[in-house]
């Protein structure tokens, strides 16, 4: 639950902190006070989007921060996957918006990422703000909603599906890659057959490259190598080095029975000794044999010269050459052997589609359950919301497909193969219709509240916010709503800012926002009703600006009553 929310230089809000308790609690005031602007500080500390407009006017930056206390194992395993430690449920969120446009976020107080952030707030908090509900006659949210009720052994099945989907659609790509090449690559075979003709008659190899060109390095410098290899083998022969050496080590491991260091010193010098009297013979050898045959070298230099040639025609470098070649290779294979490679690339589809086709129709199995699971659930909680006479189907697209259909991917989509429409009628007697043409603004109100009830319970949130859910009802409509509401903040904390006394009255605690000017500055407060404060706040509900003592009467009776 929500326990306590710092709210600094956010909009017209300079500095309010609000204490939260759990069960109902209602935002009412003006419209324009600033109860919206509160929701919307709580929006982004879930990973709502955020820009610099939200920074209150001549401040550096803004500032909300929240204390949550959370009971959901799901979080839990979250928060470890980010490496942040939770003591007693207790959850610090903390963001800065600072006008140069860094954003920073925390959870206790550790740096995370605004998508980690919004992954959090997903199964922490529900915020209903009052464009939810018209987005809810747009038949392309209806699958989502009917996921959101899906256990985990559905998600496991969707994530199969993908893996196969991205599967099938690599082998499709590579199909039509095959298919569009060989058009090409047919006009070009005899090109291809002649520079690969060209390229095996070189006979080129990277290897014989570097030693020819390490070859040529040695002919270009012999007489530098001569003079060179000779006097460092004259140094190493000078004074006996080696054998001082030798000597020195025999010397000193006649000590070794004083102490084991004058053993390491002497083991240090043979060591040297043995790898200095190895060189001096490797640099004899490379003196015996180095030889300047003019031969040789013409051979070499003809040799590099068919490199350097096709080099230049080919405007590459050997090893791109050695890999355009094998490159030729496998294309004039391809075209030689399109037919079996078509056959080969036609069954892997057949059976990947296959695959893909099966998975995606048990996803569709399950989603139908959960969908005639939703219908029944669904209509009980509209009859709470005076909607009795409702009826509701879930209908999903007709489908044909067969095996035949492999080279047709515009079947699949990343969810499956579904595509679900909300079929409703209100009114009895009246058929069906889609959702989106016979709902007025109150039926949908009361559509999603009932949808919105059914979540609450199945994902566990610990807060459920509602920005006017109840917006276009009245009367009995809206005392339905009420108790609905109330009937969720039993397991659920709900935070509700509304304009129906019905609902401020129900609630177990009433936050009243309003704006004061001060200093020529317009700032937004929230004061705690109770007693006369808040029959008076809920008379003004009723009533309007006229207050009456027929209205504080019904106030008080209203709080009695609920």
């Amino acid at each position: 639950m929500l326990q306590e929310l710092k709210i600094k230089d956010f909009a017209i809000i300079d500095d309010l902190t609000i204490q939260f308790n759990e069960g109902m609690t209602v935002l009412t005031g003006e419209t324009g006070s600033g109860k919206s602007i509160i929701i919307d500080a709580i929006n982004l500390l879930l990973g709502g989007r955020a820009t610099s407009d939200v920074i209150r006017f001549d401040k550096e930056k803004a500032v909300v921060e929240a204390l949550f206390y959370y009971d959901n194992p799901q979080i839990d395993s979250l928060l470890e996957e980010m490496g942040i430690e939770v003591a007693d449920g207790m959850l610090i969120i903390n963001r800065e918006i600072a006008r140069n446009g860094r954003n920073i976020c925390r959870i206790n107080g550790q740096l995370v990422t605004v998508n980690q952030l919004k992954q959090l707030g997903n199964l922490l908090v529900d915020v209903h703000v009052q464009h939810d509900t018209q987005r809810l006659i747009s038949a392309s949210n209806y699958l989502y909603l009917l996921d959101s009720f899906a256990d985990n052994e559905f998600f496991q099945l969707l994530e199969n599906y993908q893996e196969i989907l991205h599967e099938y659609n690599d082998l499709i790509h590579e199909y039509r890659t095959l298919i569009n090449e060989h058009k090409t690559n047919q006009e070009k075979k005899d090109f291809y057959e002649f520079q690969l003709n060209e390229l095996k008659q070189a006979n080129l190899s990277l290897n014989e490259y570097e030693e020819l060109f390490e070859k040529q390095k040695s002919y270009d410098n012999y007489d530098k190598l001569y003079e060179n290899l000779s006097l460092a083998y004259q140094k190493l022969g000078e004074n006996n080095t080696a054998s001082n050496i030798y000597e020195s080590a025999t010397i000193l491991n006649k000590l070794g029975f004083i102490s084991t260091k004058y053993n390491e010193m002497s083991e240090t010098l043979f060591s040297i000794y043995y790898q200095l009297d190895d060189l001096i013979n490797i640099l004899n050898d490379e003196i015996q044999t180095l030889d300047y045959d003019p031969v040789e070298l013409d051979r070499i230099n003809a040799r590099l010269a068919i490199y350097s040639s096709f080099k230049r025609k080919y405007k590459m470098e050997i090893p791109e050459l050695i890999d355009y070649m094998n490159g030729l290779r496998e294309k004039i294979d391809r075209i030689e052997n399109f037919d079996f490679l078509i056959r080969d690339y036609e069954n892997k589809l057949q059976d990947k589609f296959k695959l893909c086709l099966k998975l995606a129709f048990d996803l569709r199995e399950k989603r139908m359950k959960i969908a005639r699971n939703i219908e029944s659930s669904l209509i009980e909680h509209l009859k709470d919301l005076r909607l009795l006479n409702t009826r509701f189907e879930i209908r999903f697209n007709d489908l044909e497909i067969s095996e035949n259909d492999y080279l047709n991917d515009k079947i699949f989509t990343n969810q499956g193969i579904d595509i679900v429409d909300f079929y409703i009628s209100f009114n009895l007697g009246e058929p069906v219709k889609p959702l989106s043409k016979v709902a007025s603004g109150g039926e949908l109100s009361r559509f999603m509240l009932g949808l919105k009830t059914m979540l609450t319970e199945k994902q566990k949130l610990s807060t459920i916010i509602f920005d006017e859910i109840d917006t276009g009802v009245s009367g009995i409509t809206a005392s339905a709503i009420a108790q609905k509401i109330k009937r969720i903040s039993n397991s659920t904390q709900v935070l509700c800012i509304t304009h129906l006394p019905q609902v401020a009255s129900i609630s177990d605690h009433h936050l009243y926002i309003s704006k004061i000017e001060n200093n020529n500055r317009t700032n937004t407060i929230v004061k705690e009703l109770t007693g006369e404060e808040r029959v008076a706040e809920i008379a003004k509900m009723i009533s309007g600006a006229n207050v009456d003592a027929m209205n504080l009467d019904t106030a008080r009776n209203m709080l009695k009553n609920r």
